[in-house]
């Protein structure tokens, strides 16, 4: 779908970014093609903005290494980790210290993680 028309288009990657969608006809000569074909669409990944991923408490619950290769086949392409109701609720810098270390090497698609307010834990937040 371009602005004014749904039309067939490229999309043109370079460095593993889209730079542009341009109507097909206009494909510069010296690209490499890849058809999606044509009953198919090429859509962009999505944003799951609300993931409770256990890691490192209950990890055979949810881990990221899971629940990144479940986002990634859905169409996922990123994760947004709750900060509560799960192990360690994120609610501490430390507690996200320990997430963030946790997931060296498991990730399959981006990952942001929230901090949580609670009560108690004011004196938290900045350096969350």
């Amino acid at each position: 779908m371009l602005p004014n028309a749904l039309v067939p288009a490229s999309v043109h990657v370079s460095a593993g970014r889209i730079r542009a969608v341009t109507p097909f006809a206009e494909t510069p000569s010296d690209c490499e093609i890849v058809e999606a074909g044509e009953d198919a669409f090429v859509m962009p990944g999505l944003v799951d903005s609300h993931v409770h991923v256990n890691e490192p408490g209950r990890t055979e619950w949810e881990g990221f290494t899971t629940a990144t290769r479940a986002a990634a086949a859905g169409g996922v392409t990123t994760i947004v980790d709750m900060p509560l109701n799960c192990i360690p609720a994120t609610t501490t810098l430390d507690a996200l210290n320990a997430k963030l270390a946790s997931v060296r090497g498991k990730l399959l698609v981006d990952t942001a993680f929230r901090g949580g307010v609670v009560p108690g834990n004011t004196e938290e937040l900045a350096r969350l």
